[in-house]
């Protein structure tokens, strides 16, 4: 036995024992349509924690769009993805959001992220991931591709 293996072996360990940890967390991760005028279904459950939807928040109305395509095709609108969120829980839990928003094309146009924390027996939350981008963009784009990362905390 050569002497670097075993520390490799045991570093080997110390990370497959961590990552079926339930310390560490779930992921999960979903492709939707934009939730443009309502809420999104996503049933995410871990520990106790939950991410049970999404909707937008201050999605731009039709004038908008339109005064966008026709005098300012640069227009940058800010666009809230609420998910809602809730904790049955004992113990406080961390959730970590990710939103990656597609073109026709199917190219990224937009990114967000944000981690937050969910208290304990809190039933009715909202982490909110705020994205900035093209009123064009958010308007022409179909789909959505939103990961999580249910933990404690």
């Amino acid at each position: 036995m050569r002497g670097s293996s075993l520390p490799s072996a045991i570093c080997q360990l110390v990370l497959i024992l961590a990552a079926s940890s339930p310390a560490a967390g779930a992921g999960f991760e979903k492709t939707i349509a934009i939730p443009r005028t309502g809420e999104s279904p996503l049933h995410w459950t871990s520990g106790g924690c939950s991410v049970r939807s999404v909707s937008l928040q201050n999605y731009p109305d039709g004038e908008d769009i339109e005064k966008a395509r026709r005098k300012d095709p640069d227009d940058k609108s800010w666009v809230w993805w609420n998910f809602h969120v809730e904790n049955k829980s004992d113990l406080k839990c961390r959730i970590q959001l990710w939103v990656e928003i597609y073109d026709k094309s199917g190219h990224v146009l937009k990114t967000g992220d944000r981690s937050d924390t969910v208290d304990a027996h809190k039933l009715d939350d909202n982490i909110r991931v705020s994205t900035r981008m093209r009123t064009i963009d958010i308007a022409d784009s179909p789909k959505a591709h939103v990961r999580a990362e249910i933990g404690p905390k």
